[in-house]
């Protein structure tokens, strides 16, 4: 669902090992109980990976965990050679494992994997498919103001991603203002609780299992680096924080300046935004609302990327497409260290109410 950054398969045993999954299944393998369904689970994950800072190498986040939880590891098919050169893991006490879990795969897992498993190979998708099939489906969701999201189970289809017949599914509220990595981890709590209730009670999931109906389709596909640059004159400021909260965690919200002395213009990065409740306020509020003295105010006749230094918050208000406000409070040039919006505004000759971003 999101959290680990490397390909990764959850392959795992019936009997004696329960599984509580909190944050992308954080808490696998955490009791090991007389009773319990599992008895074993073993992980396929990434090799190592060498730093290009440091000298030694770095254990993918999923590698890490199955060592703090004691779990056996195997090395998953390379970038290069894909599963053309991947051997399929071997274990002289495991005949053939029962499940196969995929959480944020990426790759179709071919036919002759899956049907290695004696049971199924399953897939959990943090939307309620068939919507937001794709790799950003809790990105879209926040975009899109969606009053409610999900997370499905489904088996997998080794022809077409998220296709497969659905298992389970769990509902959720989603709540205000939330950020990708808060969703993520309302959502990966819900995704590994549905898993552990699919395994034990399989048998009766896989005879209700539900067909997708291929009207309802709809997909949720990456959000680029470029989409992330602002369109001042047509996004709002409530759509561009929208967006900030959907994807920063990825890219972060970019814009473009120009240096006063030399004229070049530069990609800035904006960071921390929110959206400036200006509705209430009328000219002479905001004329003594803390914006610098220069006599310059945020109106309704404002270009769009316009810039107000707010001192009381110590932060940039710039102008959107419908006189909304978006608020910045710190800004990044590439290759150079992070600015507060304060810092930005002394000393980059940014004349309140008049210069602009791009």
């Amino acid at each position: 669902m999101g959290t680990l950054p490397e390909p990764s398969i959850f392959i795992y045993n019936l009997y004696k090992v329960r599984m509580d999954f909190i944050r992308q299944f954080s808490h696998v393998a955490t009791e090991c109980k007389p009773g319990s369904i599992i008895e074993r689970i073993d992980v396929v994950s990434p090799k190592e990976r060498t730093k290009k800072s440091k000298r030694d190498a770095e254990d993918s986040p999923l590698t890490l965990l199955a060592k703090a939880h004691n779990l056996n590891t195997y090395p998953s098919p390379d970038r290069k050679g894909g599963f053309d050169a991947w051997t399929f893991p071997k274990d002289k006490d495991v005949d053939a494992w029962d499940f196969g879990v995929v959480v944020s795969f990426g790759w179709f897992l071919p036919d002759d994997v899956i049907t290695r498993f004696k049971k199924a190979g399953i897939n959990v998708h943090p939307s309620l498919l068939p919507k937001y099939r794709g790799s950003a489906p809790l990105q879209r969701a926040i975009l899109n103001q969606d009053q409610t999201t999900g997370v499905t189970v489904q088996l997998l289809d080794p022809n077409e991603f998220d296709a497969g017949k659905i298992l389970a599914q769990a509902e959720v509220a989603l709540p205000e203002n939330s950020t990708y990595r808060s969703l993520e981890a309302l959502l990966a709590k819900k995704g590994g609780e549905l898993v552990v209730d699919v395994i034990n009670n399989y048998d009766q999931r896989r005879r209700d299992a539900k067909t997708q109906d291929p009207t309802k389709v709809t997909k949720a596909n990456k959000i680029s680096r470029e989409a992330c640059k602002v369109q001042w004159s047509t996004w709002t400021a409530a759509r561009t924080e929208r967006l900030h909260r959907a994807n920063g965690f990825r890219y972060p919200i970019t814009a473009a300046w120009t240096v006063e002395d030399s004229g070049k213009e530069l990609t800035i990065s904006l960071f921390d935004l929110f959206h400036v409740d200006s509705s209430n306020s009328s000219t002479t509020q905001l004329k003594n609302a803390g914006y610098a003295a220069d006599g310059q105010t945020p109106s309704a006749n404002s270009v769009p990327g316009t810039i107000f230094y707010h001192g009381p918050s110590e932060a940039l208000h710039v102008t959107c497409s419908d006189g909304s406000l978006l608020g910045v409070k710190a800004v990044q040039f590439e290759g150079k260290k992070r600015l507060s919006a304060k810092d930005f505004h002394n000393g980059y000759h940014v004349h309140s109410g008049i210069s602009r971003f791009e």
